[in-house]
C-alpha cells in the first residue's frame, strides 16, 4: 500500500505488565503518525494486579489519542483482545500484545500488501521463544493445520492488522473463545466465512522483563479444549 492510512486503532492487552506498558504506547506514539492520519492507542488491562493500570491512566491523562478499557475481573487473553477490537472506531484496527517482543515499524511490512485486503496477519520469521515454548507452539500450529486446513503459518503470531468493516460482515460473536484460542478461532472464523487473510513475515525479539503467559498447563487446556469444540460445530454445522 501506497501513502497512509486514514485512520487506525491501535491496542494491546496487558496483563501484569508494568514494565512494558509505558514503553509500547510511547514507541506507538513515535511510530503510529507514521501510518495513520488519525490514530487511537488503545490499552486493555486485563485485571492486573500490578501497576500497569495506573501508568496506563496517567499516559491517558498526557494525550487525548489515548484511552484505557480496564477489566476487573481478569478475562483472559481472548476476552482482552476482544475487548480492544470492540473498543476500535477507526477504520483499520492493528493490536499486538504488551510484552514489547514486536517492532511496530514492522506495520510497513502489512502495509505493503494491504491494497485490496481486509486482514493482514503477521508470522514470526524466527521466534525468540524459550525452547519449551517453541515445542509447544511447533505442535499447537501443526494440530490448527491438520484439523483446520488454511495454510496458517503462525496462528498465534500478535501482530495483526484488519478492516474494521469486516466486522460487520463477520461479527465478534462468532467467536466463542475468550483464552488463547481466540487469535486462531476468529482466523478461522474470518476465512470459514470467505474473508481473504494475507500473512507477512515479521521480526520476533525476546522478552525482556515480566512473565509469559501463554505456555502455562491452564491455557494450554483452555485452547485445545476450545479447539475441539470449534471443529466440532464445523463439522456437525452448530455455527
Amino acid at each position: 500500500m501506497t501513502g497512509r492510512l486514514d485512520s487506525l486503532s491501535f491496542f494491546f492487552p496487558a496483563l501484569n505488565e508494568e514494565d512494558h506498558v509505558e514503553g509500547v504506547v510511547r514507541d506507538a506514539l513515535e511510530v503510529l503518525p507514521t501510518y495513520a492520519d488519525d490514530l487511537e492507542i488503545i490499552v486493555v488491562d486485563d485485571g492486573s494486579t500490578d501497576s500497569t493500570g495506573s501508568i496506563a491512566d496517567a499516559l491517558a491523562a498526557e494525550d487525548p489519542r489515548i484511552r484505557v478499557i480496564h477489566h476487573g475481573a481478569r478475562r483472559g487473553y481472548g476476552g482482552a483482545v476482544r475487548s480492544g477490537l470492540v473498543a476500535a472506531t477507526k477504520s483499520w484496527v492493528f493490536f499486538t500484545d504488551g510484552d514489547r517482543q514486536f517492532d511496530l515499524t514492522d506495520l510497513s511490512r502489512l502495509l505493503a500488501v494491504a491494497d485490496g485486503a481486509e486482514v493482514i496477519v503477521g508470522y514470526r520469521l524466527e521466534r525468540a521463544d524459550p525452547a519449551r515454548r517453541l515445542l509447544v507452539a511447533w505442535v499447537y500450529n501443526r494440530l490448527i493445520r491438520l484439523l483446520f486446513g488454511g495454510g496458517w503459518r503462525d496462528v498465534d503470531c500478535a501482530f495483526k492488522l484488519f478492516r474494521r468493516e469486516v466486522f460487520a460482515r463477520v461479527p465478534l460473536e462468532r467467536v466463542r473463545s475468550d483464552g488463547a484460542f481466540f487469535s486462531p478461532e476468529l482466523l478461522i472464523t474470518l476465512r470459514h466465512s470467505g474473508v481473504q487473510v494475507r500473512q507477512v513475515g515479521v521480526r520476533h525479539f525476546p522478552r525482556t522483563a515480566g512473565e509469559a503467559k501463554g505456555a502455562q498447563p491452564k491455557v494450554i487446556a483452555r485452547a485445545i479444549r476450545d479447539l475441539l469444540r470449534l471443529r466440532l460445530r464445523l463439522w456437525f454445522g452448530g455455527g
